[in-house]
């Protein structure tokens, strides 16, 4: 209850215009990179071949890759149309994973597929020659391929819609999680409001970044997706709370400001440890995954802020300041509803409610230690 003591009493739902307006500024100069970037390159982010189609290589070296696999990319870029993706195994160096556009001439379909099937033999020849050596012998080939496949412009479509699909049907199913938990669909739509706002800041920044846009994406949009949530719900969860407490004698601005503070240092808390562990793997964890950890890291910086400055906000601006919570009854009895009726924060003093909040805080410890002794 520290953080409430007169003077550090900090009042978010007041100041939601700058939050709104910081947020609009972000989301705008994501929106404007993705048209810049549609119509100079044809495609408003860096997609990978799971979305665009191309060539998935598995090869097999007489000697190691680098752990990094730059070495390997170096060559593959000569030979690839747009980023190429290089894996090293770290269980087995000799073997690499390569995932590409290969670049290919000609007038013709038939001209471009054996310009393409040429360029990747020359790939071959080159990373075998740069590995031990280039052999077609049968027996002793270096580099021998392990699989090949070509993911086709159809496939990558369909990973597409099915991304969305995922994303609408998550968002379909908190949503009514959270009208189940909480009773308001008010909580629903703010909630739902900043999951969209977490996504596009997350999309904006890929964009403006030219992060590349894998299969893994999704992965990442989800995971982003869970965490915010996750915090906004116990956020919510306080005001409930707290609302039942003070909702007969403070406004319910007042009260989400008073949960917002009690619930601060546990996000903050949240935030600061899930950023240190993605730091410490893009530091550690090589090249292939660091786009990733890119996405997954604005995204969690994202959620942790709309899940403070956003969420809560913008219930308060869909209610109205008015809003019906069920009051727990003592006993077993049926709850009662009462009604939080007075939406400016500035009608109650906040000397009362923190006054209030401490009293009840010093009820509570004095219970614990009557039920200890």
């Amino acid at each position: 209850m520290d953080v409430l003591r007169e003077g550090k009493y900090f009042r978010y739902v007041e100041r939601a215009p700058v939050w709104l307006t910081i947020s609009m500024i972000v989301i705008a100069i994501g929106i404007a990179f993705m048209v810049l970037n549609k119509v100079n390159q044809g495609s408003a982010f860096n997609l990978s071949i799971h979305y665009t189609g191309g060539e998935k290589l598995i090869l097999r070296l007489l000697e190691e890759a680098e752990f990094d696999g730059q070495n390997v990319k170096t060559i593959v870029s000569k030979y690839a149309d747009g980023e190429a993706v290089v894996q090293v195994d770290q269980t087995d160096p000799h073997i690499i994973t390569i995932r590409m556009r290969v670049a290919g001439e000609g007038e013709t379909e038939g001209e471009i597929s054996r310009s393409k099937t040429r360029r990747l033999t020359e790939l071959k020849e080159e990373l075998g020659t740069a590995y031990g050596g280039y052999s077609a012998t049968e027996g002793s080939m270096n580099p021998e391929t392990i699989e090949q496949d070509f993911v086709g412009p159809t496939v990558g479509a369909e990973l597409i819609q099915n991304a969305v699909l995922a994303l609408i049907i998550g968002c379909v199913l908190i949503m009514l999680y959270i009208l189940l938990r909480f009773g308001r669909w008010q909580m629903s739509l703010a909630a739902i409001a900043a999951l969209i706002h977490d996504v596009l800041i997350t999309l904006g920044f890929t964009s403006v970044l030219q992060l590349e846009v894998s299969d893994s994406f999704i992965a990442v949009i989800l995971t982003i997706i869970g965490y915010s949530i996750n915090d906004t719900i116990i956020i919510f969860d306080r005001i409930r709370e707290n609302a039942r407490e003070y909702g007969d004698k403070h406004p319910l601005a007042q009260i989400c400001n008073l949960s917002l503070n009690q619930t601060l240092m546990r996000s903050l808390n949240t935030v600061i440890t899930v950023i240190i562990m993605i730091v410490a793997l893009m530091i550690l964890g090589g090249e292939n995954i660091r786009d990733f950890l890119t996405a997954m890291l604005i995204g969690m910086i994202s959620g942790g802020y709309s899940s403070i400055f956003i969420a809560t906000p913008l219930m308060l601006w869909i209610t109205g300041g008015k809003m019906k919570i069920e009051a727990e009854a003592e006993g077993g009895g049926s709850a009662a509803a009462i009604r939080l009726d007075v939406p400016d924060a500035e009608d109650s003093a906040v000397s009362d409610i923190v006054s209030d909040a401490q009293d009840l805080l010093k009820k509570k410890k004095a219970v614990k230690r009557q039920r200890r002794r």
